[in-house]
């Protein structure tokens, strides 16, 4: 190991109060001392660790705080032996009952403590068969010692849970998905990601105290997972609904929700049991609307599997204005639904409802592609009472709509078809407040524009 790794060594001890204890040993290593070193780094170990328990006793941890009521005791009295049976045991329930470590990080501390004793306790030996540790030992102890104990932060694996659960049901939650990330996932060990990765996916389908606002936190946050580390939301997933089909748990609604939450992803269609898939495409047929909106099918918006694509554009042409209003404001990809909010302006009866479904697809459109323009042209063409054309604020949201739109000569070319229409029924039928003039202004310079530019 280089010197700019033992300081590495030093600058990732998480607790201030503890990095002398790991600068004292790695100054023993340099030197050349290599007992010191391993008798110091066993006391920055059980320092560390111990700290770390009385952390965890001042949040609320019940075994922790016995833990630390017993040894302050033992302090106290200066019961020798009590301290003793502390430091002997402080590995095991550090792995065991406070999941401080994991049962590798155990085994490799305990060779560490092994080799420490040898140093420590010469008389256990023949004078001239004295244990000489050399420098590739010592280093290796010190590797292991600051990947488990100096370089973590003071959280065993339940009490992260236990955080994680309190603050998702809480008020203060943020949404940004870097917050649960920063704060839960990435400070967390293997085995906790694990089981955190399967409680969100079950709070998901199954929230408690059937909260919505947590199950959608769940949801948010399991999703930022399959981004992060998608072999752990895909073991996790699939754990999940493997064990809930096997036992009943996965039912109707569960199906639903599991659907509509994790569809968008491929994980979950390499995750879902057979039967479990052919229950849903039964489901999702038989089942009525409200029921598909209520149980959020629609919240991922799409999905990874062809054997439900049909199913699922059939249920999304029955969204009522109603329940499609509901639909885009719970979905996390409400662009996703421009087909549908399009289907909607076509089908408008009357001038405020066709200026709420322009304002839809304004506010939950997306970037039009040119297609989508194109069909937007359609929709008001051929709707059938002109409801569109003749509403009072339809140019003031189209030209809203262009603003932020993509532009290209595509996108440019179908705007300019739609704009020019609308200006020639205004002419026809003699609608001088219907020309569309201002729609017609913008998009025939931004035409020009982009002609000019390439």
């Amino acid at each position: 190991m280089t010197l700019k790794d033992l300081e590495q060594i030093q600058h990732n001890v998480d607790n201030e109060h503890i990095r002398p204890l790991v600068i004292e040993a790695i100054k023993c290593y340099e030197s050349g001392a290599y007992r010191a070193a391993l008798v110091s780094l066993w006391i920055a170990v059980v320092a560390d660790l111990t700290s770390k328990i009385r952390g965890l006793a001042e949040t609320g941890d019940g075994e922790a705080k016995t833990l630390v009521q017993n040894l302050d005791k033992a302090l106290e009295n200066q019961a020798v032996h009590k301290i003793q049976e502390y430091e002997r045991d402080i590995l095991s329930t550090a792995e065991g009952t406070l999941q401080l470590l994991l049962p590798r990080e155990k085994k490799e501390l305990e060779r560490l403590n092994e080799d420490r004793n040898l140093c420590a306790h010469p008389g256990f030996l023949n004078e001239k068969d004295l244990f000489v540790p050399d420098a590739e030992l010592v280093r290796t102890h010190l590797v292991a010692a600051s990947r488990a104990v100096f370089s973590q932060r003071p959280l065993a694996g339940k009490r992260l849970l236990m955080i994680l659960e309190q603050e998702m049901t809480s008020d203060s939650w943020p949404s940004d998905d870097e917050y649960f990330l920063s704060r839960f996932f990435r400070q967390a060990r293997k085995s906790v990601r694990n089981n955190m990765v399967k409680v969100l996916i079950k709070h998901s389908l199954q929230p408690p105290k059937d909260s919505e606002r947590t199950a959608r936190r769940a949801l948010m946050s399991a999703r930022a997972i399959a981004n992060e580390a998608p072999g752990t939301f895909e073991e996790g997933l699939l754990s999940v609904l493997e064990n809930w089909e096997k036992s009943g748990a996965l039912g109707d609604r569960q199906l639903i929700r599991a659907s509509g939450g994790y569809g968008a992803t491929a994980a979950f269609w390499r995750s879902i049991p057979q039967t479990a898939k052919l229950r849903l495409l039964q489901l999702v047929a038989n089942s009525e609307t409200e029921t598909l909106v209520n149980e959020g099918f629609f919240m991922c918006g799409y999905f990874q599997n062809e054997d439900f694509r049909e199913l699922y554009d059939n249920a999304v042409s029955k969204l009522t204005s109603e329940q499609l209003d509901k639909v885009l404001e719970e979905s996390t990809t409400p662009n996703s639904f421009t087909v549908a909010i399009i289907d909607h302006i076509e089908d408008s009866p009357t001038f405020r409802l066709a200026e709420s479904n322009l304002q839809r697809l304004r506010d939950f459109g997306g970037p039009l592609t040119a297609e989508d323009i194109a069909d937007l042209y359609e929709a008001i063409k051929n709707n059938p009472w002109s409801q569109v054309r003749r509403a009072g604020r339809s140019e003031a949201i189209l030209c809203s709509i262009f603003k932020h739109s993509t532009r290209n000569t595509a996108t440019n070319r179908e705007w300019l078809k739609l704009v020019q229409w609308l200006h020639d029924e205004g002419i026809r039928n003699d609608e001088t407040e219907y020309l569309y003039d201002e729609l017609l202004e913008m998009v025939t310079k931004e035409t020009r524009n982009t002609a000019i530019v390439n």
